[in-house]
């Protein structure tokens, strides 16, 4: 959302062009708002007039499924587990279809979750953080350890005057 406002919104080459196309503008604002429904809405009925453009007829229905895919995985990213009820509320449509759109982003790995479809859940399937940072900070710790071993060998060998010295011999 954050790329979304930056280089589209705030911009000021496009708030120009934005100005011009008020539809399109509230469509964004409703995108980084994250007022999926009314977003999602605006597209539905702007569909039609953009599949009559010259440069965007063959790709619009490819465009709109990647705006409401995004949307979704926007939707679930601050979530560890989210009733599917509530984001088919959030998007306008009913649970049986959020479902199958979840299954989909699921399989295609955009979204990175499994779903109880008793329970009509989504919960984030995460790596397990903690383990890894506790193995990264084992590391992290034998590294030191040996580094420090080297160092205090080091310093004994000088402190004792012990090592190899080339010793010049006169002409």
């Amino acid at each position: 959302r954050t790329e979304v406002q930056q280089k589209f919104l705030d911009s000021q080459t496009f708030r120009e062009c934005l100005d011009m196309a008020p539809q399109i503008r509230d469509l964004a604002i409703d995108f980084c708002s994250c007022r999926y429904a009314a977003c999602l809405a605006s597209l539905e009925k702007l569909k039609e007039p953009l599949s009559l453009d010259v440069h965007l007829h063959g790709q619009v229905a490819n465009l709109c499924e990647q705006i409401r895919n995004k949307g979704i995985v926007q939707y679930f990213a601050p979530f560890l587990s989210v009733s599917l009820h509530r984001m088919a509320e959030a998007f306008n449509t009913d649970v049986e279809s959020m479902q199958r759109e979840v299954a989909k982003l699921i399989g295609q790995r955009q979204l990175e979750a499994k779903i109880d479809s008793h329970r009509k859940i989504l919960h984030a399937s995460h790596a397990d953080h903690r383990r890894s940072t506790y193995q990264n900070a084992l590391r992290v710790s034998g590294d030191f350890l040996d580094s420090t071993h080297g160092l205090i060998l080091r310093m004994n060998l000088l402190k004792h005057d012990f090592g190899v010295h080339l010793v010049r011999q006169k002409k």
